[in-house]
């Protein structure tokens, strides 16, 4: 019995041995990225108003609010601009901005076309509309990833000042004779 209890207390201490003689495992090394090129949008400043047509208006002569239709034809071309510092063009700042936004952009809006609003004015009031873009200011960052998974700055590609309401209307409405000047 006591030969069993020796043998097994040394074939105990040769397996605790042999665990200590395993190398320690090494955790594997970070996966390398693919390096690859993107593009960011970046939107600043606040949106700026242009018209395309003149005011007009029309008077409510019901005894409650009532909903107007007041057509202008438009009398002038807007386009959306592109100012390139890197390159691109006008349609590839548009494209990148409608992929990576929630905003859809026109290039132009030309004159000549009838564009109807319909304008809720109140009893006994004259309304007065205005035709009018909506332009918002977007900024095309082109970044590069590394092997080393980092994130890079690379430059501006450049500045799209986009169209991002074709039909946008100016209103106001008055019981004056002199009128209003409508406000986006």
């Amino acid at each position: 019995m006591k030969r069993a209890l020796g043998s097994t207390a040394t074939s105990a201490a040769l397996v605790i041995g042999s665990l200590a003689m395993i190398p320690a495992m090494s955790t594997p090394a970070a996966a390398a990225c693919q390096p690859s090129t993107y593009y960011k949008v970046v939107k600043y400043g606040s949106p700026t108003y242009k018209a395309t047509g003149p005011t007009n208006s029309k008077y409510n002569s019901s005894s409650s609010k009532s909903t107007l239709s007041i057509s202008v034809t438009r009398s002038t071309t807007r386009s959306s601009t592109w100012k390139a510092e890197a390159g691109g063009s006008v349609s590839w700042g548009i494209g990148q901005v409608e992929a990576k936004t929630g905003y859809e952009v026109t290039k132009s809006v030309t004159k000549g076309v009838k564009v109807t609003n319909k304008m809720v004015v109140d009893s006994k009031k004259r309304g007065y509309t205005r035709p009018m873009v909506e332009y918002r200011k977007f900024n095309i960052e082109k970044w590069r990833e590394g092997g080393d998974c980092k994130q890079y700055y690379v430059g501006s590609m450049g500045k799209l000042t986009g169209i991002t309401s074709s039909m946008h209307w100016a209103e106001c409405q008055t019981k004056s004779t002199n009128g209003c000047t409508p406000k986006p």
